[in-house]
């Protein structure tokens, strides 16, 4: 029996074209030129999928997809088609339980292998495999979501999927890239939005402090406790605990957070009784924690308790088509706090911002638009506005070799290695937070060779 494909679209080409090269890879193919007339075949028909465009008048596919996961009747897997997609769109349809998201204009190839995907889903329709919302109203996303390359779309469909679980999720990608602003989607996407999310910076806060922060402690545990206090874990119960930096926990802090995660409990600092939390975990790092793994400076168990959902944030110079769409975002956001919501940048200065390898990836580009709309005189932004800010951290390879060779000129071998020994001792305590053995670790030396050679450069950064 042929796979049955209902094409819902108010465009008559879209789905005369769909329908035809569907049938042609042998599936049965009906169409509705609405989603109410959707509606009506569903139950005669009963689709194993669903195609469903999203911007159709008076019922559009967002609401056609709500009333069909509250419908008794079969459940089809469903695959969005829109042109004018954007993150919400996309986390929302994924939320609501749809299967997957395609933007137009698509390649009919690329259609015919989603459609075949899902058929091969073991819970194609069937009901008891979807997600339902908590509520009906669309989530407002904070921030900066903007972007709708390949590379982020398949993020906006993990948030969808991911936010009405409460899956731990560990979200990984280079500073700048805005893990924090996609673990307060998901929190805001979920059934414990209206609960705390609580973020917290594993690696700006010292770690007796942030053991006490995050466990909370009883009377008289340490010096200077002189009444119980409840940790960040007790403050977000119910909630959402945004674990940044998770990479940067030394090994006693991994310690307990695996035990939390295991156990759903909790001990206080000088308490002995186990205390309960409801409390779903988001960590994010911009750490190979792999790598850290194989340097015995992260447990591994801890590693897959946090990988269970994971999310990689690409960079922006994996997802440069999305530069214009956060210029625009960044303009109209910095002039109409600055009072030019008239200012524009000229095309040189598009072609300079496009060109630009963004080491320091979506926060740097805000910034440089953020500066440059501040610099501008008059409404036009001119590559003058940005150049100087960018060439403070562009530096090719070619650039960065004839730099060291400057460097080393008329110098002895024994004094450049030093050199370059004492930066690289320095740098990695810096990294390390003064520790002696996780710093010898790091370099691959023992622990009396580092001391040696701290006295011998007079290296001197102490232990936080």
């Amino acid at each position: 029996m042929k796979r049955r494909i209902l094409v819902v679209d108010d465009e008559v080409n879209v789905r005369k074209a769909l329908s035809t090269s569907l049938r042609k890879a042998g599936y049965d193919t009906k169409e509705a030129a609405s989603g109410a007339e959707a509606m009506e075949q569903i139950g005669q028909y009963e689709p194993d999928v669903m195609l469903l465009d999203l911007r159709m008048p008076e019922m559009d596919g967002m609401e056609t997809l709500r009333r069909l996961k509250q419908a008794k009747s079969a459940q089809p897997s469903v695959i969005m088609m829109t042109a004018y997609g954007s993150a919400n769109d996309v986390m929302e349809a994924m939320r609501l339980g749809a299967y997957d998201y395609v933007q137009k204009p698509f390649d009919l190839t690329q259609v015919k292998q989603v459609v075949a995907k899902a058929l091969q889903q073991p819970d194609a329709g069937d009901e008891e495999g979807t997600m339902r919302p908590s509520q009906e109203e669309q989530p407002d996303y904070p921030g900066y979501l903007v972007g709708l390359s390949p590379a982020m779309q398949e993020v906006y469909k993990l948030v969808g999927k991911v936010s009405m679980t409460r899956a731990t999720v560990l979200i990984q990608g280079e500073s700048g890239t805005g893990k924090e602003l996609i673990a307060r989607a998901i929190h805001n996407n979920s059934p414990r939005a209206d609960q705390p999310l609580i973020p917290v910076n594993c690696g700006a806060i010292p770690e007796k402090l942030l053991e006490s922060e995050l466990f909370g402690y009883e009377r008289g545990a340490f010096t200077g406790a002189v009444a119980r206090k409840p940790g960040l874990f007790e403050a977000a119960n119910g909630g959402t605990l945004f674990l940044d930096e998770v990479g940067e926990l030394t090994p006693s802090l991994q310690v307990k957070l695996l035990r939390v995660l295991q156990e759903r409990t909790l001990v206080r600092l000088g308490g002995v009784e186990p205390i309960p939390i409801d409390v779903r975990i988001i960590a994010a790092t911009n750490r190979d924690l792999r790598e850290r793994i194989r340097q015995e400076l992260f447990r591994e168990d801890l590693y897959y308790r946090l990988n269970v959902v994971p999310i990689q944030m690409p960079p922006l110079r994996e997802r440069k088509e999305d530069i214009p769409l956060l210029i625009r975002h960044f303009l109209t956001r910095f002039g109409r706090e600055t009072g030019k919501e008239d200012c524009f940048l000229s095309p040189a200065a598009v072609e300079l911002l496009n060109a630009y390898h963004w080491p320091g990836n979506v926060r740097q580009l805000e910034n440089t638009i953020e500066r440059a709309v501040v610099l501008a005189s008059g409404q036009a932004i001119l590559p003058e506005h940005i150049r100087v800010h960018l060439e403070e951290t562009r530096q090719t390879p070619d650039e960065a070799k004839e730099k060291r060779g400057l460097q080393f000129e008329d110098r002895t071998m024994k004094d450049i290695i030093s050199e370059v020994e004492k930066e690289a001792i320095t740098r990695a305590l810096q990294r390390e937070k003064g520790n002696r053995l996780r710093t010898a670790k790091r370099l691959g030396i023992s622990r009396s060779a580092l001391l040696y050679k701290m006295e011998m450069y007079e290296i001197d950064v102490s232990e936080e």
